[in-house]
């Protein structure tokens, strides 16, 4: 496929871009942050109480899609910018692809098309964040010349069928024992277990003991908690099959799975999954802070869920997302995303050059081995004062 035949289309209802949609993400060069259900139950929530504008470019060879970028108009200050849809509650952005057309695409190519969508939709700034260095085999022709680092990668590893020996390659002896003691003490307790929510009543209690685990680790740690909005929280069920949009149950499975471990009549950790094509998606885990925390329900938790997905002929390759967590750098491996700016008009290269030391601080900042680890200090130190007050 040659990109000398593309001819791009822009469409501001989701619903116009449906077919192609559905088209490429059934070739499954895409994430489940960017399939249709996902998108349209956060901008049916999330999305309206920003006032963002959808923009969705397909490009066709020959009548065909090749790609689909969900993308967004985001006005702030007078300034319009052009960035990913949905990016405020992703873990990565890759786009939708066909396959031969992805392996020949060039970052070059995908500028100029990109370009020329900004200046159709009236953007001053393209701003791409959060889009992998290498997918799929390859440099992603996202990521421009000059892209900057993002501030978190995300952790991904290849999954063999053999569990066992993935333990023991991640694991040191002691830390294995050490894991398996605390899985013990849970089980102990009586009615353990560990389970896919199924059912409607399942999902329902796994949801509110996520979104409660959520606040309190929040509140503890004094760190925002992304989920307390009401329009998060609605986006939220419905990507778990339990409201409201309807968006997606319309596009079929709902994105998310629930997944919770339940020892001594109460749910002690709570995550949740998405599987698309063959890759797990970790999207958000939750723990309580109570009685049975010392034994790391949290870590049993996504062990098992791990060694679930090694059993599963339909799985080969693990994402655990964004942020650099102690757990998910011992079963992972760092995968750098990287962030490319592309101003049009004058505003654009304001906002730009203000873009690139937002994101240049927060990067060293969260890179740092003193300036992140004293950063989370003062937030447990002004949420026990602001506990105390």
């Amino acid at each position: 496929m040659s990109s000398t035949d593309l001819e791009l289309s822009i469409f501001t209802r989701l619903s116009e871009a449906q077919a192609d949609w559905q088209q490429l993400k059934d070739v499954l060069h895409s994430n489940p942050y960017q399939s249709p259900g996902w998108l349209c139950s956060w901008f049916e929530t999330v999305g309206q109480s920003l006032n963002c504008t959808p923009v969705i470019v397909v490009g066709r060879c020959r009548g065909q899609a090749v790609f689909l970028l969900p993308l967004q108009l985001e006005r702030s200050a007078g300034i319009s910018a052009l960035t990913f849809l949905g990016h405020q509650n992703g873990n990565q952005n890759t786009g939708l692809w066909h396959a031969d057309f992805y392996r020949g695409a060039t970052a070059d190519e995908m500028k100029s098309h990109l370009s020329a969508v900004c200046k159709q939709v009236g953007a001053d700034l393209l701003k791409l964040e959060n889009v992998p260095e290498t997918w799929l085999g390859r440099d992603h022709p996202l990521v421009f010349k000059g892209a900057t680092s993002s501030p978190s990668p995300v952790f991904a590893r290849a999954l063999p069928s053999d569990f066992g020996q993935l333990f023991n390659d991640t694991h040191s002896k002691s830390s294995r024992k050490n894991l398996l003691r605390k899985e013990r003490h849970l089980q102990a307790a009586g009615n353990y277990t560990i389970a896919k929510a199924t059912s409607p009543v399942d999902r329902q209690r796994g949801f509110d003991a996520f979104l409660e685990q959520r606040s309190v680790r929040a509140r503890e740690a004094g760190i925002p908690n992304v989920f307390s909005a009401p329009t998060a929280k609605t986006f939220l069920s419905s990507v778990v099959g339990l409201d409201a949009t309807g968006c997606a149950q319309d596009h079929g499975a709902h994105p998310l799975d629930l997944w919770y471990l339940e020892a001594g009549d109460r749910i002690r950790a709570t995550y949740l999954c998405a599987q698309h094509g063959k890759t797990l998606y970790a999207y958000s885990n939750s723990v309580a802070h109570d009685d049975m925390l010392p034994n790391s329900p949290g870590l049993v938790l996504i062990k098992e869920i791990i060694e679930r997905a090694c059993g599963d002929p339909t799985i080969d390759t693990l994402d655990l997302g964004l942020g650099e967590e102690r757990y998910k750098t011992t079963w992972a491996e760092p995968v750098p995303l990287k962030d490319s700016l592309l101003a049009m008009t004058w505003k654009g290269a304001l906002r730009m050059r203000l873009e690139a030391a937002r994101l240049k601080a927060k990067t060293h900042i969260r890179n740092s081995s003193m300036l992140w680890p004293l950063i989370r200090r003062l937030r447990k130190m002004k949420a026990g004062f602001s506990g105390n007050s």
